[in-house]
């Protein structure tokens, strides 16, 4: 078994029968080679919420469902928790923020909902890295670069005008084209119909990342931060 999932042997026990994978940035940190110690480990799975709450509960391991609309079950194993999120499709309608959620037992519309390709990385216990955007090459690159359309991905969700400059933060200011940057000014506006709160979380963890003044610099270089702070103040 990969060392990742080291004290999840419960987790996965009660999963019997579903397969389960790590996702993101616990997989991004192992093909970077970083200390796990403190990374949080999500998982996917293609049981649905309820088959994982079932699961947890005829393992008797400790659950919280703050995230079950989305189809996340968090369970708690030695004082941390891990996240267990069901394979989803996102659909987003009508210019809603929150996407429609349903769920899938399909790997690839999973990773296709994910915003960037370092996000679409899938670790399995005995080591099989699925990856099926190239994550793995862009993470070695440092290149930050969306699945799909740029500009309609930010418009389902504009913070990750945010998210992408956070993500350069920690593995480099990398894909930062024309198409990109020109989505960036579109998208930029309508930071302002999101709620203070959001925007505040992912600029505070945009200025904790190692290339801080380097990414906030180069938002200003790029005219962006006027939109940005009005949200902020």
């Amino acid at each position: 078994m990969h060392h990742l999932f080291n004290g999840l042997e419960n987790i996965l026990q009660a999963l019997d029968g579903y397969e389960v994978r790590a996702v993101g940035g616990a997989v991004r940190a192992v093909l970077r080679h970083d200390p796990l110690a403190d990374i949080e480990i999500d998982l996917a799975t293609p049981a649905t919420p309820e088959q994982v709450l079932s699961a947890c509960l005829s393992a008797k391991l400790a659950t919280t469902t703050p995230g079950l609309r989305w189809g996340t079950v968090t369970v708690h194993l030695a004082g941390r928790p891990y996240e267990v999120t069901s394979l989803r499709q996102d659909s987003y309608v009508g210019g809603s923020r929150y996407p429609t959620v349903s769920f899938t037992q399909n790997w690839s519309l999973d990773a296709a909902r994910r915003d960037f390709t370092i996000n679409a990385v899938y670790l399995s216990p005995d080591g099989t890295l699925y990856d099926p955007y190239g994550g793995e090459q862009d993470l070695k690159n440092g290149l930050v670069r969306f699945i799909g359309e740029p500009a309609t991905r930010l418009r389902e969700d504009p913070l990750r005008l945010l998210r992408f400059f956070r993500f350069c933060g920690h593995y480099g200011l990398g894909g930062l084209i024309p198409e990109v940057v020109e989505a960036f000014h579109q998208a930029a506006p309508a930071l302002a119909t999101l709620s203070r709160t959001r925007v505040q979380k992912e600029w505070s963890r945009l200025l904790q990342t190692p290339q801080a003044a380097t990414i906030t610099a180069e938002v200003a270089r790029l005219g962006l931060m006027d939109a940005i702070q009005a949200r902020l103040s």
